[in-house]
């Protein structure tokens, strides 16, 4: 009888101790459970966000690539690199015009010629760098008007030169326009762009709004040994939609290489040669 009562106490312990068991391996079970399922939503959440970020960008990028052709659906810009010689380095940017292959045509010219070495004053090995950003300023069915601008530098110069170019095309004639096929820039148009010069803000300047005012008093004859209208080609212009700007050799002294400054063309409409207003698209 005491062998069947310790029999059965010893069964009745042994249940007892497989039954914990159990318990103890369902609270793992279930803790490890519980675990991967935060490893799992923590893996989604991770997913989603990335999938939301690359969402953005594509859309920025979409964004960004539409209100680039909207701007002006009839240019691309592409980048000329054909250096003189093997020493030298050249990017010029550069516009090509959807359907006007004259137009295409007189502006590569122009670029090709930007890239070149005066052999008069160089050796034809010299050593060529050039680094010009280009923009279109206007363009209608009358005129076109390209700027080029940026640093260029020859042989072993102390200083690379901040450069100007303009390029305005008479879509009728398909010639470069001058200054002076313009306007008359006589002493009574002078005295108009000393009195009515502003900031030209975009997309070219050689100094900041606060100094402008001071700059432009550089230029006057109080300071100017030299007439810089009397010289043929020596003003350089380019046709935004709310004006003209006008660029002119900068005072040494002042560290920069030209000046830039903006009439309204109701300013100096008096002094105006043509029948037609360029900037007007009708």
């Amino acid at each position: 009888m005491k062998k069947k009562m310790g029999l059965l106490g010893f069964v009745f312990f042994s249940c007892i101790l497989i039954g914990g068991c159990g318990k103890k391996a369902d609270g793992e079970s279930y803790t490890v459970t519980v675990e991967q399922k935060q490893e799992q939503t923590q893996e989604q959440k991770q997913k989603q966000e990335l999938e939301t970020e690359t969402s953005t960008k594509e859309t920025l990028s979409i964004s960004n690539t539409e209100e680039s052709k909207a701007k002006d659906d009839s240019i691309t810009m592409l980048v000329y690199t054909e250096a003189p010689n093997k020493n030298s380095s050249v990017e010029i940017q550069y516009p090509q015009f959807t359907n006007n292959d004259a137009l295409n045509a007189m502006v590569y010219d122009k670029v090709q010629s930007l890239a070149q070495i005066d052999t008069s004053l160089f050796s034809s090995d010299a050593r060529l760098n050039i680094d010009y950003q280009s923009e279109v300023t206007l363009n209608n069915n009358k005129v076109v008007s390209i700027i080029f601008w940026g640093p260029s530098s020859i042989d072993d110069a102390a200083y690379s030169t901040s450069n100007l170019i303009t390029m305005n095309v008479d879509l009728h004639s398909m010639k470069e326009l001058n200054l002076k096929d313009l306007y008359t820039t006589n002493a009574d148009f002078q005295a108009v762009f000393f009195e009515k010069a502003m900031f030209p803000e975009s997309p070219i300047t050689s100094y900041d709004k606060a100094s402008f005012p001071e700059m432009l008093k550089l230029q006057s004859p109080e300071y100017q040994t030299v007439d810089p209208f009397s010289i043929e080609g020596n003003v350089k212009f380019f046709l935004k939609p709310d004006g003209i700007v006008l660029s002119l050799p900068a005072v040494h002294a002042t560290g920069s290489d030209h000046f830039e400054a903006q009439l309204k063309y109701s300013d100096i409409q008096q002094f105006y040669l043509l029948k037609q207003n360029l900037w007007e698209n009708k």
